[in-house]
């Protein structure tokens, strides 16, 4: 079934669904710019409903729309009633239901803004997951004509823009790209793009210029030319970012609990995901890939005991150490409890685990000035010569060998 998009609801479904329940909280606001790009990836709004059971039922409704299916015209059906009857619907001018004293007007038009922005999002959203799980067959990204009547000038520019999967380009143009806007993608192969001629666009024909936006909470924001606010951000790494934070809190909390066990398989279960490996590819990611145990960060002196893997690591190791496979970095959260060698070595810990007859898995943690935070420096695959010179200097506090 396709909806008043033009796409299919149920194309990606599992993941458009994971993206929508991420925003599991509601958030009232008065004007849409309270909220701006990665918000949206963990709470829920309508613009001008304050009332938390209003904001749930509009909620509930497009829910049901990404999981079951269904056009503008059959969810305006449904919610019609639920929003006349919360008299939410024509001329209103109700402090209490709006936030606001104006008057403001809700019609179809309103409606169909809030339908076509939640669904398209969180399908943006799903569609990323699946971008990033076929990019090792189908690397590049190509910027599509809009399905609009009336297509945006600029948007125009932009129609055939080629571009590996991962570029920035893609963080800030992936669409939809405004309130309306119905531009598309799709994802090439590396033999498509040969066959029909194309070439990946010089970063200099890129589009350039932006403005800077205030909103109506926070400092300004520079918008690129031709997004509207509220759209410059991709919606699929700002899901991944959200549920990063998410299960970092959660994991902090556990331990602060003295959960450990369940600590260590909310964190196992997550790096062992299939969305772990989007994370890798995230520009400036930040994820919970370690625990510590209690002895150990003391020792290092640190407050912390889960250790993120930061943008810097993933930036470093990409450049030096591109052939690392992905297990490697799944085996993180096992290293500090089945260490066979750890050192010390001043605001550093060097966690080694042998990996095979003359391999070693070899993890550098480091903790803050502060000794609030924990992150995982390096990661990287070592033989047997090579473990004297990374001991030399440190003081070794556990030797298993």
């Amino acid at each position: 079934m396709a909806d008043s998009l033009g796409y299919s609801i149920f194309m990606e479904l599992t993941d458009v669904v994971r993206a929508f329940e991420q925003r599991d909280r509601l958030r009232p606001t008065v004007r849409w710019s309270e909220m701006m790009h990665g918000d949206h990836a963990v709470a829920f709004t309508v613009a001008k409903i304050a009332k938390l059971d209003l904001l749930r039922t509009v909620q509930t409704s497009i829910d049901d729309v990404i999981r079951n299916g269904g056009t503008f015209e059959e969810w305006k059906k449904g919610i019609m009633p639920e929003l006349q009857k919360a008299g939410w619907w024509g001329a209103v001018q109700n402090r209490e239901l709006t936030g606001t004293d104006e008057r403001i007007i809700v019609n179809t038009r309103r409606l169909r803004t809030i339908y076509n922005t939640n669904v398209r999002m969180s399908m943006a959203s799903g569609h990323w997951a699946r971008i990033q799980r076929q990019k090792d067959v189908y690397p590049y990204l190509r910027y599509l004509p809009s399905t609009a009547e009336h297509k945006r000038p600029l948007h125009k520019t932009w129609y055939g823009i080629l571009l590996p999967v991962d570029h920035p380009f893609w963080q800030t143009h992936f669409p939809p790209n405004g309130w309306g806007c119905k531009c598309h993608f799709e994802q090439v192969s590396e033999r498509r793009m040969k066959r029909m001629g194309w070439s990946i666009t010089p970063d200099g024909e890129l589009p350039q210029g932006s403005r800077e936006f205030l909103p109506a909470s926070g400092d300004p924001i520079m918008v690129p030319a031709g997004i509207d606010p509220g759209f410059s951000y991709n919606p699929g790494t700002a899901h991944l970012r959200a549920v990063a934070a998410k299960a970092a809190n959660s994991i902090e909390q556990a331990v602060g609990a003295g959960l450990d066990v369940a600590a260590q398989q909310t964190l196992r279960e997550i790096v062992d995901d299939a969305a772990f490996a989007q994370f890798i590819a995230l520009p400036n990611p930040s994820f919970p890939v370690m625990i510590l145990p209690p002895a150990l960060s003391e020792r290092l002196g640190a407050k912390a005991r889960v250790a993120l893997l930061s943008e810097e690591t993933v930036g470093k190791q990409t450049v030096k150490r591109a052939n690392l496979p992905l297990s490697i970095y799944r085996e993180l959260p096992d290293l500090a409890a089945n260490a066979d060698l750890v050192a010390l070595d001043g605001e550093n810990v060097l966690i080694f685990v042998r990996s095979g007859k003359d391999n070693w898995t070899v993890a550098v943690v480091k903790r803050t000035r502060s000794g609030q935070g924990l992150f995982v420096t390096s990661v990287r695959q070592q033989n047997d010569a090579s473990i004297p010179r990374l001991l030399a200097g440190t003081e070794v506090i556990v030797d298993r060998r």
